[in-house]
């Protein structure tokens, strides 16, 4: 963007539009704080935004009628353009657009048009598009004696292509309205009508389509919010009954997906509530932050200085129970968070509330910025005493993947060969034609290139020519084999390729931060065309890539103005939410208009996060890389729809959950690439009744072909053989690992010392072992003393978080080097050169917990580069899985590797 004053235009959060308005009214160029809303002399700012609104109304009087010319060109243009065409004109789309005496070509153009404005799935316009058309009694009127005519004798010679596809929109919008909950008798009238027209015209193509069944139809958009009669019902059959991720009809696929969701969200949360109800470990709660004995629910008392996310705050006391660990508990609780109150933990009455956002300055006056949700059996909730607690999982996640697939069409359904109808015969992307040459590094690619014109090995090659070939590809790589450097080679050959086969920018996406940021440093390399979105990448090389680091060269006049239309109604909201505030005297009535004023605000907050979409879509078209992880894509699918790119990318493919994934794809997705290892971490599971498995893993159980990356060049072989054949049948190691130097002053640089310590369990059902702390402390000691290693080249590892507190804080009082110490999960898709394991787990009944897992046996075995030294009870952990560990056992023994006291140094 150049340097003037509307540079940020698009940046600003809905706040800075109330100072944006006033700053245009007095001429004044002043630097603000984005996140606040400047109230101050509302005079000017009402003057202004109450003649915008006039003004416009005034122009879209009845006369403003669009031209049938007009009506052609938005249809010629991209649906994006359409709707900044036809928004930003000074004539209204549904005033007087259609009268009486209009032909049918009029109606038809109209009907095309408003579909293809629909199709976009706009949130916060959808909505609006669709109530506006329900109430166009003059379409209706004309579609309804059209089909009577149809139906009438000897009416054949009226019908042809045109009033097929004119009565097939007017169709499409009556169901899309119905899934809406918008319905009129006119609309129900013509349903009826359509389907004696289908039984007397017995036309094949309209039994296929648009039929009003339950599956299809009706309010999908259940609410994923918990209702207080399901949390509080006795009846748990619904929940434990077993639901099949698959079916080959689109519509109930989609209705599975959106119920393994819930479930998998609602079970732990049904768990906390029985919990709390039946008084059961309470203090236990508390010390992990998931309960709140003593909070309030305020008004914001500076009102006038505040967010729009900040109306609300709830406070949290301290407690005698919660005070040590009071700060800490605060700061677990994220933005995005669902917290459920009620004055007892009989649960007579409920609020639900989400957490807008999170800062310090709030969070250590133990005070949090809220949005209530919902409320039941309660009127008046302000400054009383409330309980509080926690849904145990994280929300957000689950709400936007659940959102969009309550709203999703199943028209065009991406990839429907695969997900829903399981083909196994996978074909060329769409974009592969005949005529098109790839290229690799400038040159003609083939399957006939040698190896040695890519840094690729020959598995690798032969997974990248598969990869570029099939439309749905699956890509295994075990720990060490070089799935990144697979991806970042594919991710640079389809960029290359980009122009020729108009693929757009090429979207990557992973579950996890973490894991973005470790490919894009990567891609990097090759490519400064990037732009990440989402939460703000930490690494200062990527700083540059972030959505806020990056300026559009030109935004469209269409889009500004109707930024302008909203911001306005924005205000003109937002001051009626004031007004409700000011007003507020504790009485109900009272409280049911702040209600309404606050769903106001939100309603019109969410058109302007629509268009912000729309101008990430300006944004992104001309980069060679759009990334983010699968959260932010479920909340940006009409971002990616706008984008139209071909080629998505989803790295450590197997930890993301099949909802998550549908929820990344569009209609014009042509091409998806799954890299990951199924052998490794799972996807989460909020409960333990619910255990999901990948889209990945579950398309190669089904037979789907799949490449699999069998040279690894992370550890010394003699670590490689622990997963062998128990988690992999085989895996080659790189001569480059077979060089490795032994460790200094050790006799062993794999070995498993075998104790029967017994292990101790925490009031937070988390598990201790006291003596594999003090011996992995000691051997850490010794590595770094002793043997002159860096801190840096030593992870201690443990499947167990309270194993992992004490041993850090045993390091701090051992060692002056701050050595890393993590769990497991958290240390997936990393390594180190020395890994120090602690299995935890030793008792006689041979309960093992995480360790029965040969996934998150897998990834602990695979860290390391040089050396391995696990501390654990063999006995305990062949009692919990004897196929599992009783092979490990094979193979350590058969390199005499265990033993029973202390590490082996040459000491």
């Amino acid at each position: 963007m150049s340097g003037s004053e509307d540079d940020d235009w698009f940046n600003q959060d809905e706040e800075d539009l109330v100072h944006s308005l006033e700053q245009k009214v007095r001429h004044q160029e002043q630097e603000k704080n984005e996140e606040q809303i400047k109230v101050g002399d509302f005079r000017a700012m009402n003057l202004l935004a109450s003649s915008a609104i006039e003004n416009a109304n005034q122009k879209k009087d009845a006369s403003c009628r669009f031209s049938m010319a007009e009506f052609t060109k938005g249809l010629a243009m991209l649906p994006i353009d359409m709707f900044l065409y036809f928004f930003s004109e000074d004539k209204d789309l549904f005033v007087n657009q259609l009268v009486p005496n209009d032909n049918l070509q009029r109606v038809a153009v109209y009907l095309d048009v408003i579909k293809s404005l629909c199709q976009l799935e706009m949130v916060g316009f959808q909505e609006d598009l669709l109530e506006a058309f329900v109430k166009q009694t003059v379409l209706h009127e004309k579609i309804k004696r059209l089909i009577l005519t149809l139906l009438s004798k000897g009416s054949g010679s009226h019908w042809d292509d045109e009033t097929e596809l004119m009565l097939k929109n007017m169709m499409w919008l009556l169901e899309r309205a119905h899934k809406f909950g918008f319905d009129s008798q006119q609309g129900d009238d013509i349903v009826e009508l359509y389907k004696k027209l289908n039984d007397h015209l017995k036309v094949e193509l309209f039994q296929e389509s648009h039929e009003f069944s339950s599956a299809s139809m009706g309010d999908v958009k259940q609410d994923i919010y918990p209702t207080l009669e399901a949390l509080m019902s006795e009846e748990r059959s619904t929940d434990e009954e077993e639901i099949d991720a698959t079916s080959n009809d689109i519509p109930q696929y989609i209705k599975n997906q959106r119920e393994l969701l819930r479930k998998d969200f609602f079970g732990p949360l049904r768990e906390l509530v029985q919990r709390l109800r039946e008084g059961r470990d309470l203090r236990d709660l508390e010390q992990q932050g998931l309960l709140w004995p003593r909070t309030t629910l305020t008004l914001n008392p500076e009102f006038n200085e505040a967010q729009r996310h900040s109306l609300v705050y709830l406070n949290l006391h301290k407690t005698e129970v919660n005070e040590r660990c009071y700060q800490k508990a605060l700061e677990n609780i994220k933005s995005g968070s669902l917290l459920c109150l009620t004055r007892s933990l009989e649960l007579e009455n409920l609020i639900l509330a989400t957490v807008g956002y999170t800062v310090e300055e709030n969070l250590k006056k133990g005070r949090l910025s809220v949005e209530i949700v919902s409320q039941y059996n309660i009127g008046n909730i302000y400054d009383q005493p409330l309980i509080m607690f926690q849904t145990p999982a994280f929300f957000e996640p689950y709400l936007r993947v659940h959102n969009y697939l309550s709203t999703c069409s199943t028209e065009q359904f991406p990839m429907r060969r695969y997900l829903v109808d399981g083909e196994l015969d996978v074909r060329p992307p769409a974009y592969m034609k005949k005529e098109l040459k790839l290229t690799y590094n400038g040159k003609t690619l083939s399957r006939e290139t040698p190896p040695q014109q890519m840094p690729l090995n020959e598995t690798q090659k032969r997974a990248f020519m598969e990869a570029l070939h099939r439309e749905f590809c699956i890509m295994q790589g075990p720990p060490g084999t070089g799935k990144t450097h697979l991806s970042v080679e594919l991710v640079r050959c389809l960029i290359e390729n980009s122009k020729a086969a108009d693929l757009g920018p090429i979207v990557v996406l992973t579950y996890t931060n973490d894991s973005l940021d470790k490919f894009l440093v990567k891609m990097s390399e090759h490519t400064q065309k990037i732009l990440r979105f989402g939460s703000q990448s930490r690494d200062p090389r990527l700083q540059k890539f972030n959505e806020g680091s990056v300026h559009v060269e030109n935004a469209s006049h269409g889009l500004k103005r109707i930024w302008w239309l909203v911001s306005c109604e924005y205000k003109e909201k937002f001051q009626l939410l004031q007004s409700a505030y000011a007003n507020f005297d504790g009485s109900e009535e009272s409280y049911q208009e702040t209600l309404i004023a606050q769903q106001k605000v939100r309603q019109v907050a969410e058109r302007l996060e629509t268009l912000r979409a729309v101008f990430k879509y300006f944004l992104a078209k001309s980069q060679d890389i759009v990334a983010m992880t699968t959260t932010c894509a479920a909340r940006l699918n009409f971002f990616l729809r706008l984008l139209k790119s071909k080629c998505v990318v989803f790295e450590e493919a197997a930890e993301i959950q099949e909802s998550h994934v549908l929820a990344c794809l569009t209609p014009y997705t042509e091409h998806v690439i799954l890299v990951g290892d199924h052998k490794q971490l799972q996807p989460f599971n909020g409960s333990s009744q619910v255990q999901q498995i990948s889209l990945f893993e579950r398309l190669i159980l089904s037979g789907m072909p799949f490449s699999f990356l069998n040279l690894q060049y992370r550890m010394r072989p003699c670590i490689a053989e622990l997963l062998i054949p128990t988690i992999y049948e085989e895996l080659a190691s790189s001569d480059s690992v077979k060089t490795y130097d032994d460790i200094r002053l050790m006799e062993k640089n794999v070995f498993f010392l075998n104790h029967n310590r017994p292990e101790q369990q925490l009031s937070d059902k988390s598990f201790i072992n006291p003596y594999e702390a003090d011996s992995l402390v000691e051997l850490t000691h010794f590595l770094l003393q002793k043997a002159k290693y860096e801190k840096s080249d030593i992870v201690i590892l443990s499947p167990y978080n309270a194993q992992v507190e004490c041993i850090r804080e045993k390091i701090a009082r051992k060692c002056r080097a701050s050595v890393l110490v993590s769990t497991v999960d958290s240390f997936q898709g990393l390594e180190a050169n020395i890994v120090l394991l602690s299995l935890v787990r030793s008792n006689s009944a041979g309960q093992i917990g995480f360790l029965r897992q040969p996934n998150r046996v897998c990834v602990a075995l695979s860290r390391a580069r040089w050396a391995l030294y696990i501390a654990g009870n063999l006995e305990t952990l062949q009692k919990g899985n004897r196929k599992l560990w009783g092979s490990i056992a094979e193979r350590l023994e058969g390199q005499q590797s265990i033993g029973q006291i202390g590490f082996p140094t040459n000491n």
